[in-house]
C-alpha cells in the first residue's frame, strides 16, 4: 500500500481557545505526530458559535494560532498548518460575509449543528450558508443524536450541495454504536466525501487520518481511503472539484481487532 499525501481539514490546535489543545505545547506534541506520521496539510479549525461573529472576536484566536505557527515552523516545518474555523449553526441572521473565514481559498466552509443534534429545520441552517455563497463541509454528520432514523437527511444534505465530513474515530466505534453503523452506511451509499480526525489534542481524542486511511486501506477500501485522506481534502483546500467516492464496505481489519482487543470492545 502506498501511503498519500494526507490532509486533515478538521482539528482543535488553536491553544487556549475552544476544548482542543490547551497550550503550544499540548499542539506541536500531536503536530510533530502527524509530520512523522505523514500528514503534512493541517487546517486547524477553533469551534465558533456563529452568534458570536461580531466585533473583535478574532483577536484573540488569531493571537494564539499566531504563536502556533511560529512554534510548529520550528518543530515540524514539514507541516503546512492553515487556520479556519468550525461554525456552528446557531444564528440564521449570523454574518458568514468575511471570505477568509473558510477552508483555503476553495469557497468551502466547515460547519457543525448546535449540541450534537439534528435541528428542527436542517436543510434551512445549510440553505442560509448556501444564500451566503459557501458551499457547507459538514462536519461529523454520522454523529447526531437521532441520524440514524432520520437517514434520509443525509441525501437531502447532499443534495443541496453540502460535502459530508465524517470523523475518523467513528470507523471504528469511537463516537458510539450509532455514529459507526451510520458512517459504515454512509460508506456503502458512496454519501462521504471527506474524513478528518477532529483531533483536539487529548490522548482520549487524539485520532489521526492516518489511522483512517489504515484501516480503510488494510479493510479493501485504499482506493476509497486515498479520495477520502488525500484527494478530496486537498481539492476542497484548492476549490476543486470534489471525486465522487466509490461504494465501500470496509471488511474487519487488524486495526479494529487491535482496538477491540484493547479497549475489550
Amino acid at each position: 500500500m502506498n501511503l498519500p499525501p494526507l490532509v486533515d481539514l478538521h482539528c482543535h490546535f488553536v491553544p487556549g481557545v475552544d476544548d482542543g489543545a490547551r497550550d503550544v505545547d499540548e499542539a506541536l506534541v500531536q503536530l510533530r505526530e502527524f509530520e512523522r506520521l505523514g500528514i503534512h496539510t493541517v487546517v486547524t479549525t477553533p469551534h465558533l458559535a456563529a452568534s458570536a461573529v461580531h466585533g473583535d472576536w478574532r483577536d484573540g484566536i488569531e493571537a494564539a494560532f499566531a504563536e502556533l505557527k511560529e512554534g510548529a515552523a520550528r518543530d515540524c516545518p514539514g507541516v503546512d498548518l492553515q487556520r479556519s474555523f468550525e461554525f456552528r449553526l446557531d444564528d440564521p441572521d449570523a454574518d458568514l460575509s468575511d471570505p477568509t473565514i473558510g477552508l483555503g481559498e476553495g469557497g468551502r466552509l466547515l460547519v457543525e449543528f448546535p449540541m450534537l443534534a439534528m435541528p428542527a429545520y436542517p436543510d434551512r441552517m445549510l440553505e442560509i450558508v448556501l444564500a451566503a455563497g459557501w458551499i457547507p463541509v459538514l462536519a461529523h454528520p454520522e454523529r447526531y443524536a437521532g441520524v440514524e432514523r432520520s437517514f434520509g437527511w443525509i441525501d437531502r444534505w447532499r443534495d443541496l450541495g453540502a460535502l459530508m465530513c465524517v470523523n475518523a474515530g467513528s470507523l471504528w466505534g469511537d463516537h458510539g454504536g450509532e455514529a459507526q453503523r451510520v458512517v459504515h452506511r454512509m460508506l456503502a451509499e458512496s454519501l462521504v466525501d471527506l474524513v478528518a480526525s477532529d483531533n483536539h489534542a487529548r490522548p482520549h481524542r487524539a485520532t489521526t487520518v492516518r489511522e483512517a486511511w489504515e484501516y480503510l486501506a488494510e479493510a479493501g477500501c485504499e482506493e476509497q481511503a486515498t479520495l477520502l485522506t488525500a484527494t478530496n481534502p486537498a481539492a476542497v483546500l484548492a476549490g476543486d472539484p470534489t471525486v465522487a467516492v466509490p461504494p465501500c464496505e470496509p471488511r474487519q481489519g487488524w486495526v479494529g481487532r487491535l482496538r477491540r482487543l484493547v479497549t475489550g470492545g
